[in-house]
């Protein structure tokens, strides 16, 4: 059996402003007290070289800095800066895949296939994406495989078809090839994860127009890797069956 993924890469051109409060302080070094109103508050203010004072509200953070160079970020659950050197606001999504194409090889109804698929997500100066997967399960002859629409774990001698995006044991032929969202560089930086239903390991579904991956915020790069199972009944008709899914990948603003 041979399956076919086909991708779509969406492109933003719109231009987003971006609006930047600098504050400089002319003093003598001397201990003051705490800036604050109701909704805001610095804790330290720092006149000198460097700085490093959380600035913070509930839906606000940031890190005080003066004349050295800082990297680093403020977040909240709904907001999220990178600190560092100046850089572009233009909005940018970036979605790349691995392979065009998997094979889950020749199905019985003693044995499982399997096959994994790579793709990249990185978004930057937007409120995050989603990726969704659309298309029919293979199919042959007019017969499709039956989908696991609900979720459910794979066994052999029963027809399904599903997916996930993270590490499974079950069947053994992924252990070690497949694997959970991994944040590049690290978590501090890239935020995606998978979509609801696709994050059990060993639990596998599929429904053509699902949302398979997603970042609810500005998210550095990952690396998804997706998990396919496909099983075969005594009664599925014998055949090469073939499917074609496609992946889009949309900016949320």
């Amino acid at each position: 059996m041979r399956l076919r993924l086909v991708t779509r890469v969406a492109t933003f051109g719109a231009r987003f402003g971006v609006g930047a409060v600098a504050l400089v302080l002319f003093a003598w070094p001397v201990t003051a007290s705490a800036s604050s109103s109701a909704s805001y508050q610095i804790q330290e203010d720092f006149v000198g070289g460097t700085g490093g004072a959380y600035a913070a509200s509930a839906t606000y953070q940031s890190i005080d800095s003066s004349g050295a160079a800082a990297v680093g970020n403020g977040s909240s659950s709904t907001y999220k800066t990178q600190s560092g050197a100046t850089t572009t606001n233009d909005p940018n999504l970036s979605f790349s895949i691995g392979s065009g194409s998997v094979s889950l090889g020749t199905l019985t109804t003693a044995s499982t296939g399997t096959a994994t698929a790579t793709f990249s997500v990185l978004n930057y100066t937007s409120y995050g994406y989603i990726v969704q997967m659309l298309g029919s399960t293979p199919s042959y002859a007019g017969h499709n495989l039956t989908a696991l629409s609900s979720g459910g774990s794979s066994t052999a001698g029963s027809e399904q078809f599903g997916i996930n995006l993270v590490a499974d044991t079950l069947p053994a032929a992924l252990i070690g090839v497949s694997a959970d969202p991994q944040q590049v560089p690290d978590s501090t930086y890239s935020n995606g994860t998978f979509g609801t239903g696709y994050g059990s390991a060993n639990t596998y579904k599929y429904n053509s127009g699902d949302t398979i991956a997603q970042a609810t915020q500005t998210s550095g790069q990952t690396n998804f890797t997706i998990s396919y199972i496909a099983n075969i009944s005594a009664t599925t008709p014998a055949g090469n069956y073939t499917g074609a899914e496609t992946l889009i990948c949309t900016g949320t603003y």
